[in-house]
Order: structure tokens, then C-alpha cells, then sequence
């Protein structure tokens, strides 16, 4: 496994089913564009879907850099609320603030074949992880969801801000 994981295949699928579809939307307009709601109402949460995807992305980044260079397991920073916080921000931020950007209803086929092509491939990463960190990974993968924050992650840091 390299360091990117299964990150180019991943990136792969996404880009060419929003390339594809961003396309057909170009070409068919009339039937793939949102036009019930109007367009500053979608554009909007997308820009801000876009922004904070994008921010979410690099700061995991920089944070699996810097454990990669240790060759340590991260898990604090974003990898304290997600396993995989850069698969999690294409596919819950990126993503679906470009369906909402190019207000297509087509385009949200992104982030579901992002999700199926992590879905299915994702299990090469964590086989490689359970490799080369044994117990301590088992450990943080049972107490840490994959893209999605677990309640307990809210309720700890909200217990967390009232003791401070």
C-alpha cells in the first residue's frame, strides 16, 4: 500500500462521474438543471459546502503528513471525529457542494459512486493499517466511525467545553 491508499482510484471515479455528468448537464440543461429553487438558494450552501470541504481536506492533510513522516498512527485532529477525514470531505463536503453549486440534479451520482468506490476499496487500507499498528488500530477502529461522526464524538466534546 502506498501513501496515497486507495486515495488515485478514489479520486479517479469522482472526477470522471463529475466530469460526466457535469457534462450531460452542459448539454441538457433543461432537464437536469434544478430550476424549482432558485439558483442563490443552492449556490450559497455550495460555496459553503466547497470552502469547508476544501479546508477539512488539507487540514487532514497536513495532519496524516505529519504523522506519515513519524510513521505513526493518526488519530487526533480530524482523525479523532473520522477514520478517513479526506475520503469524508469529498464525499460529504466536496461533492455534494458541487451538485448543489452547478445546481444539478444529475451530478448527484458523485458522491454516491465516491462512496461506492470507497466502500468498496477501502478495506485494502484498513487491512494495511490493522497490519502495521495491530491492537492500537483494532482499538481506535472500533471506537471511530469510518466517514461519519458517531453521536458519542459530540456528546464527549460538548462534556469536554463545559468543564474548561
Amino acid at each position: 500500500m502506498t501513501r496515497c491508499g486507495i486515495g488515485p482510484v478514489f479520486a479517479i471515479a469522482s472526477v470522471l462521474s463529475g466530469v460526466f455528468t457535469g457534462w450531460l448537464t452542459y448539454l441538457a440543461p433543461d432537464r437536469f438543471i434544478i430550476s424549482c429553487i432558485p439558483y442563490w438558494l443552492l449556490v450559497i450552501p455550495g460555496i459553503v459546502f466547497l470552502v469547508g470541504g476544501t479546508l477539512f481536506y488539507v487540514h487532514s492533510l497536513r495532519v496524516f503528513n505529519r504523522g506519515h513522516r513519524k510513521e505513526q498512527l493518526v488519530i487526533d485532529g480530524p482523525y479523532s471525529i473520522v477514520r478517513h477525514p479526506i475520503y469524508a470531505a469529498w464525499i460529504l463536503l466536496i461533492c455534494p457542494g458541487s451538485v448543489l453549486f452547478f445546481r444539478s440534479w444529475l451530478m448527484l451520482f458523485v458522491p454516491l459512486a465516491a462512496y461506492v468506490c470507497f466502500k468498496a476499496f477501502i478495506y485494502k487500507e484498513d487491512e494495511y493499517l490493522n497490519g502495521k499498528f495491530g491492537q492500537a488500530y483494532s482499538d481506535y477502529r472500533s471506537k471511530v466511525n469510518e466517514l461519519f461522526p458517531n453521536w458519542g464524538f459530540w456528546r464527549n466534546n460538548r462534556n469536554a467545553s463545559r468543564e474548561c
